[in-house]
């Protein structure tokens, strides 16, 4: 049996589908799984042991992850319908702009979300807009008719020797043994918070002992920077642009704890459980919002927040 799962979308959105993909792999284990997804998040899904296959996705008219090219898609719808696949799950968003066109791909069953009620049958499932984007694909599997258990909703992010050989090299250059990270980006510029006022948390994490390692995309690298001159000389480690994935989730796992917008890393946090204070500018942290809320506190940061008492919500978070 050939299982497509198709959800061409970025770092974060990933790892919050990847507790359902791993459940739908769970109950067919003799199925080859392939992802379709951005070229670019080929080295994290390469990462999971039941994803069997990835695809890259050229891109799709109303998809805004990357630039549509008609020739590049009507090419890879062509290929795609040679593979024949058995089942093809859409997790791709309600199914406005995609649905219509996996009915393209020529699977013997398509499956996923839908936009309407009038819609739903066993194979689609109403958009659920009110649950956690976790939870969220976990109910599209169970309407599918798979069993759920406790096990099913864990995040995982997988780490490997060699990350860990990378991450004992680079710590070797760390002054202190104890480290918060301090993630300042976001994909978009809307969704990041004042670099004031994480310096503002940075400069108590300091006073706590505890040396900052800034990190962040290449593209980000001119935003740590700028980061970076705003705290003390000596007192930072940016790693901006300067991690491989694994890498990156290896300090993510050491940290004693990360301040981040709502963004990739916060995903990284939630799946590794290193204890993190997120300030969430996309208006919805409770969907996005890491969900063990012992030890991850989301902040909406779409209104006024007081940093003293962020800074006392970092010492309750050191104090776990």
């Amino acid at each position: 049996m050939k299982i497509a799962v198709f959800r061409a979308l970025q770092l974060g959105d990933i790892l919050c589908a990847i507790p359902a993909i791993r459940t739908l792999k769970r109950a067919l284990p003799g199925a080859t799984l392939f992802y379709v997804g951005l070229p670019t998040m080929r080295p994290l899904l390469q990462r999971y042991a039941f994803i069997d296959v990835y695809i890259d996705f050229p891109g799709y008219r109303g998809l805004p992850e990357q630039p549509y090219d008609e020739a590049k898609t009507e090419a890879f719808v062509k290929h795609i319908r040679s593979m024949e696949f058995d089942l093809l799950v859409q997790m791709q968003g309600n199914g406005t702009i995609v649905n219509s066109f996996l009915a393209q791909w020529g699977s013997k069953r398509l499956v996923g979300f839908c936009p309407e009620s009038d819609q739903v049958d066993e194979d689609w499932l109403l958009y659920p807009d009110t649950l956690h984007e976790v939870d969220r694909h976990l109910q599209l599997v169970k309407h599918l008719g798979v069993a759920l258990t406790p096990e099913d909703h864990r995040m995982a992010f997988p780490l490997f020797p060699a990350d860990w050989d990378n991450f004992s090299a680079l710590k070797g250059t760390f002054r202190l043994n104890r480290y918060a990270i301090v993630h300042v980006g976001s994909r978009s510029t809307d969704r990041q918070w004042p670099l004031r006022n994480f310096a503002v948390l940075a400069e108590h994490l300091l006073r706590r002992g505890l040396q900052i390692v800034l990190t962040g995309t290449a593209g980000e690298a001119p935003l740590a920077l700028e980061m970076q001159q705003l705290l003390p000389i000596g007192s930072v480690i940016n790693l901006a642009g300067r991690t491989s994935l694994g890498l990156l989730g290896c300090v993510v796992q050491q940290a004693e704890l990360l301040v981040s917008n709502c963004t990739g890393i916060s995903h990284i946090a939630a799946a590794l459980e290193t204890k993190s204070l997120i300030l969430s500018l996309d208006g919805e942290p409770e969907r996005w919002g890491p969900q063990n809320q012992r030890i991850h506190h989301t902040f909406d940061a779409t209104s006024p927040l007081a940093l003293p008492d962020l800074c006392e919500d970092l010492d309750r978070l050191l104090a776990l």
